[in-house]
């Protein structure tokens, strides 16, 4: 055949086969259309098709021979037993080097396996080109001749070419199993999903709908695909806004709702409505607007918020009520402590006088009762005291105005003001005054007490020591909480009933300070306050 008519013929072949492969939804029919048309153009006999040996590395024998099989079954004998391992044979070759092989005398060529099995192959030459894939060689074609013949290098080119169009079928193959697979896959978990899946045509058409939305409206899906959306499970009164906003899409493009979250109610066939939480997006398929959308029923959730609102209702006015209740209670102290305190001072006042001798001698024996008497005026005269200085705190009327007073002034008026009570209970007061200490901006028994005074930066700390039982570790924390008394106060009988430290906290911390303590059970305690350092000194 002349150079121009083969080189014609080769077009032709390339042309017709491609057209073929284009048209094939698998391999082996195009491959087989690509066998036929080769034998035909070159005239060689046989042709035959091999594919990947699946559970082992290699290629074998399809079973798909083109042409004069049954004038060589001793090829097709070795060739059905073989496995053509990478680099062995021609086939190994191809599938290694992705490049097409030429035999021109088989019974020569050591790489020609199948010839030297003992075996009479009748074949003089042979040829094999690979079906490349996006992935590799995923078939060797091959073909044979009953003579020797020499490397056709425009032959091998066209089927080089005609291998990679070949592997396009196998990888849109591939494609449509891989999306077909992803479909699968998504039908499965829209279909298994606890939210109701829904879809929609450009026509407002039910197309999709998933057992959750069975389940949410009781409707079958057999019942509910081909339905009006719109009739199906949207309230009368939103209707023509559904319509109004499918059309206004269909005609411009321009979404308002969709591709976002929003609140609505749905409605069942029973007429009842319900809210649901809703999206919706749309999706382009071929000529024509989808819609899919999401639908989860939100009424529990509705109904919990209506609870806390009324529980938060609740609290709001159990606490005005509290509020109402405390001031109260602020109230009713405020009057007592009041109305006590003026027959309290009468009687402190005349027990006073009848004590001095004013209103004349007093039996020895009485001269006890009275001092019993007035302890116990003076008792009651201090808690009325606490009380009022309590409610004077809680009420934000403890008015506080700082003066500059030297720190061993207030020490000596406290030491004055509890000589009597350090000297009943035999209590030794030790005072150490740092040199550096100057003014601030403010306005047990046998045991020993050290008072200190120390100054560091802008503020001055004074601290009181004692010597006594201490306080266990667990009711430290509370001892500045109103009317606590610790475990021992009660249980020795101590006097007073747990406000003065609440108090003495409140007034420090009006002066801007801070009062703490600290203490070691069975060594005693500290209290310590810290005021500012008046800038002036």
């Amino acid at each position: 055949m002349p150079d121009t008519d083969r080189e014609k013929a080769l077009v032709e072949l390339l042309d017709s086969t491609t057209a073929s492969v284009r048209a094939a939804d698998e391999l082996e029919p195009a491959a087989r259309a690509a066998l036929e048309a080769v034998c035909k153009l070159t005239g060689w006999p046989l042709g035959h098709l091999c594919v990947p040996a699946g559970s082992t590395d290699g290629f074998v024998s399809s079973g798909i021979w083109v042409g004069a099989a049954e004038e060589f079954p001793g090829l097709r004998e070795v060739t059905a037993r073989t496995v053509f391992t990478s680099g062995a044979g021609i086939v190994g070759r191809v599938a290694a080097t992705g490049e097409p092989v030429w035999s021109h005398d088989v019974n020569r060529d050591p790489n020609f396996v199948r010839a030297h099995q003992g075996a009479d192959l009748g074949v003089g030459a042979a040829f094999a080109f690979p079906v490349m894939a996006a992935d590799g060689v995923v078939a060797v074609l091959e073909f044979f001749s009953t003579r020797t013949v020499p490397p056709d290098a425009p032959l091998m080119r066209v089927m080089a070419n005609l291998g990679h169009q070949l592997g396009r079928v196998v990888d849109r193959r591939r494609a449509r199993e891989a999306l077909e697979a992803s479909r699968a896959r998504t039908e499965q978990m829209i279909e298994t999903s606890i939210e109701a899946f829904i879809a929609m045509d450009s026509a407002g058409r039910i197309i999709g709908w998933n057992a959750a939305a069975e389940h949410m409206f009781g409707i079958p899906c057999g019942e509910a695909l081909g339905r009006i959306l719109a009739d199906t499970i949207i309230p009368p009164r939103y209707r023509t806004a559904h319509r109004d906003g499918l059309n206004r899409f269909l005609t411009t493009g321009r979404p308002k709702v969709l591709n976002r979250r929003f609140e609505i109610t749905a409605q069942r066939p029973d007429g009842t409505e319900f809210p649901i939480e809703l999206a919706i997006w749309p999706i382009r398929d071929q000529d024509q607007w989808l819609f899919n959308a999401f639908l989860h029923d939100i009424t529990d959730r509705r109904r919990a918020e209506e609870a806390l609102r009324a529980a938060y209702e609740q609290e709001q006015a159990t606490v005005t009520r509290l509020k109402e209740l405390d001031q109260a209670k602020n109230d009713f102290i405020a009057t007592v402590s009041h109305e006590l305190r003026t027959p309290l001072t009468a009687i402190s006042g005349y027990l006073e006088m009848l004590l001095e001798g004013d209103a004349g001698p007093v039996p020895a024996s009485q001269q006890r009762m009275l001092n019993a008497m007035a302890g116990g005026a003076a008792r009651l005269h201090h808690l009325v005291e606490e009380l009022l200085t309590a409610n004077t705190i809680d009420t934000g009327k403890l008015l506080i105005t700082p003066e500059p007073v030297h720190v061993r002034a207030v020490i000596d008026r406290a030491l004055q003001s509890t000589a009597e009570l350090a000297q009943r209970h035999r209590h030794t007061i030790d005072v150490h005054l740092d040199d550096d200490v100057g003014h601030v901006h403010a306005s047990p028994p046998g045991a020993t007490v050290t008072v200190h005074a120390s100054t560091a930066g802008r503020t001055t700390s004074i601290s009181v020591t004692d010597t006594g039982v201490g306080i266990p570790a667990e009711e430290l924390p509370l001892v500045f909480d109103r009317f606590y008394r610790t475990r021992l106060a009660t249980e020795q009988a101590v006097q007073g009933i747990g406000l003065g430290l609440t108090i003495a906290r409140s007034i420090a911390e009006a002066h801007g300070g801070t009062i703490t303590a600290t203490s070691t059970l069975g060594e005693g305690s500290t209290f310590t306050l810290t005021l500012p350092t008046d800038s002036r000194t």
